[in-house]
């Protein structure tokens, strides 16, 4: 073959690539252009208000809030309260779902985008149901929840290689031909239970008392002190260290959980000697907790009650002008 052969060669070779890839680009845009779902909403018609229990399986774990008296509630830890806010948002944000590209997948292709039914944790690609029912347990919807789709950016963090979570692969209702993308990664639509949780487990304000026992039912220390301005006191008045009071005191103010059992007991949670901390507020209120073992991540297993009724009306301080009066009673 002579070099005019080659080059001829060549040029054709590169000709019939162009026009090969510029026929599948064509029809390619031409089907998506003619399907009537992309832009449209992934769940279209859904009331919210109807929706009163959110439902979300994977391979190892399945979840289920529960909306009763207005509250959400976690039916997996002994219907514990939910984040109200973060279910409202997922819901809003899966009411406004659009789709941004839809196309067939065959059953075999399923696995590679995560979009296997789960059916235990042996399934291979499995995917997250994600379903949402009304109050007489009826689907309202049903979806697939599949591989998150990221995007390259030069603002994606420490590690921009891993790219920037930008939309995700869904498969809507029963139909198990079809495919569409979705313009957001549903991050927060995990069924991990404990991700779910109302955090802020207590906070215990205006603290008169505190009254510690220990296991073996002996009382440990107790602190008071006469009013909010004056400092804490020992029984029998003796002076504490305040600063190791003050330590005592500052957990009570803000305390958040990590998870909740449901069966203590079969969690081996410590809890039939335990520690047990009494908090009395100037509000008639006591908080009672009940310390058991510590866990492997330096956390404590605690139960908590709540006992007494605030008074229907705070009590003015001496010296009070109205207009500190007005503020103070409607922050009480």
């Amino acid at each position: 073959m002579t070099r005019k052969q080659l080059l001829i060669l060549v040029a054709a070779l590169a000709v019939l690539a162009i026009a090969g890839a510029w026929i599948a680009q064509s029809q390619r845009t031409a089907w998506k252009a003619a399907d009537p779902r992309i832009g449209q909403r992934l769940v279209p018609d859904v009331k919210l208000e109807d929706v009163t229990e959110v439902a979300l399986r994977d391979a190892s774990a399945v979840l289920t809030l529960v909306r009763r008296d207005g509250s959400w509630l976690v039916k997996e830890r002994a219907e514990f309260p939910a984040d109200g806010e973060r279910v409202r948002e997922l819901l809003i944000k899966l009411a406004e779902l659009k789709i941004v590209q839809a196309e067939p997948v065959a059953e075999a292709q399923r696995a590679r985008l995560d979009l296997a039914e789960p059916s235990g944790p042996a399934t291979s690609g499995a995917g997250t149901v994600f379903e949402l029912r009304d109050g007489s347990g009826k689907s309202i919807a049903r979806l697939l929840l599949g591989k998150t789709v990221t995007a390259k950016t030069s603002g994606a963090g420490p590690s921009p290689e891993q790219g920037t979570p930008t939309g995700r692969y869904v498969m809507s209702g029963t139909d198990t031909t079809s495919v569409s993308l979705v313009s957001d990664p549903l991050e927060t639509a995990q069924a991990k239970a404990e991700s779910w949780l109302s955090k802020d487990l207590i906070r215990v304000e205006r603290t008169r008392t505190v009254i510690a026992t220990g296991p073996d039912g002996r009382q440990r220390f107790s602190l008071s002190r006469d009013s909010e301005s004056l400092d804490w006191k020992l029984a029998g008045g003796e002076k504490p260290d305040l600063q190791k009071a003050q330590d005592v005191v500052s957990p009570l103010q803000g305390m958040s959980l990590a998870d909740v059992v449901p069966d203590p007991a079969v969690a081996g949670a410590g809890l039939e000697r335990p520690i047990v901390i009494k908090a009395l507020t100037f509000d008639g209120l006591t908080y009672t907790l009940r310390i058991g073992s510590k866990t492997a991540d330096d956390r404590h297993y605690v139960a908590l009650s709540i006992s007494g009724e605030p008074p229907a009306k705070r009590a003015a301080s001496k010296g009070e002008t109205t207009e500190e009066r007005d503020r103070q009673d409607k922050a009480y």
